[in-house]
């Protein structure tokens, strides 16, 4: 593996797409559809953020889970709208592993790597990198979880570098749960459920306007972890719906192909280290 270990964003981005990024979601859009044959579905689209005229708009915070397998992030790619941009945190040592990672990665662009105990230094790096993200008009996306498997119809512990995040940014919160993705084989039926928007201070149980906290201080510990706890009660619901409903649905299909399950599931055990570096080990 390298030993280049990049910190915040990677790349310039702005709302708009450039045309590489352009070829490769449809290259990821035939394979899906045609090559797969997957099943997409998106739900709640009416909750996306819009603009005035109805258009799709960004400068928030998608936060998507459970985070199950590789095809995740593609799922948002191929069903979200394909403006404005979506950016990801993403764990460094799998965008960098081997160099044909390295030169995809810059080539696109679009994603903050993710070290592990990268400290209060890492801490604002990445939160430097989401204003920039959030502040071009794009979408920032982040997969709160951490921690080891958990059952199937449930998401696993939130961390608390969430909760930071939502309150350093203060823009609005987008949850969306994710179903099917646990495992997959040829015509498996795939959601994304958009759920209403929320905001850090609704999660701490803030009043509208209010700074509720002092950035760095052990309040603002207290309230991140607050915000992790509250935003996992709110999924915990729809997630487990979700799951149910669409294990219900998939009694008796044929299970072709089930290797696609792991096909591109890359230092799957390296994520939970990557995860823990979000959150500061200091004050921040």
């Amino acid at each position: 593996m390298s030993r280049e270990r990049p910190t915040g964003l990677i790349g310039e981005v702005s709302q708009r797409l450039g045309v590489v990024f352009r070829i490769a979601i449809a290259l990821c859009r035939f394979l899906a559809v045609v090559v797969f044959g997957l099943r997409l579905e998106l739900r709640g689209a009416e909750h996306l953020p819009r603009n005035e005229a109805g258009r799709p708009t960004g400068g928030w915070i998608a936060v998507p889970l459970p985070h199950r397998r590789w095809i995740d992030p593609f799922l948002l790619l191929l069903l979200l709208p394909i403006e404005p941009r979506l950016v990801f945190f993403a764990d460094g040592r799998v965008l960098f592993k081997t160099r044909f990672r390295r030169l995809l990665f810059r080539l696109l662009g679009g994603v903050v790597p993710v070290w592990p105990r990268g400290g209060p230094k890492a801490f604002w790096a990445h939160i430097e990198a989401a204003q920039r993200v959030l502040e071009a008009g794009a979408v920032f996306v982040i997969f709160p979880e951490a921690g080891p498997p958990s059952e199937p119809d449930r998401a696993r512990r939130i961390e608390p570098g969430f909760g930071y995040l939502a309150m350093r940014t203060g823009v609005p919160l987008v949850p969306i749960v994710i179903g099917g993705t646990g495992e997959l084989y040829r015509r498996r039926r795939l959601v994304l459920n958009v759920l209403p928007a929320t905001t850090a201070g609704e999660l701490a149980g803030a009043e509208p306007g209010v700074a509720f906290v002092e950035p760095g201080s052990q309040d603002e510990r207290a309230a991140a972890r607050r915000i992790a706890d509250a935003f996992a009660e709110r999924m915990a619901p729809p997630v487990a719906e979700l799951h149910g409903e669409i294990e219900r649905a998939s009694v008796g299909d044929r299970r072709r192909w089930p290797w696609l399950t792991n096909w591109l599931d890359w230092d799957a055990d390296a994520a939970d280290a990557a995860r823990a570096a979000r959150e500061p080990r200091s004050g921040g």
